[in-house]
Formats: C-alpha cells, sequence, structure tokens
C-alpha cells in the first residue's frame, strides 16, 4: 500500500480550518451586526 499523498493528509487539515475560519467569520458578523445596531446604525 502506498503511502498517503500530500493533498490526502494536508487538505482535509485544510478544509477543517476553512470551516472553523468561516464559523468564527459568522459569529463576527453578528457581532458588529449587534454593535451597530446598539449604535443607531442597524437595519
Amino acid at each position: 500500500m502506498n503511502p498517503p499523498s500530500a493533498s490526502e493528509t494536508v487538505m482535509p487539515r485544510g478544509v477543517a480550518e476553512l470551516h472553523a475560519q468561516f464559523a468564527e467569520s459568522a459569529r463576527l458578523e453578528q457581532a458588529v451586526k449587534a454593535n451597530l445596531s446598539g449604535l443607531g446604525y442597524g437595519g
């Protein structure tokens, strides 16, 4: 059996990091919107 290629070992970790960053981005976006709304700039 051949050892896993670099893409087989690196990509899943990179995709997991990307998903975590998307989640953090969404959380931060909501915090910014809430702060703007609190300052009277919300929709």
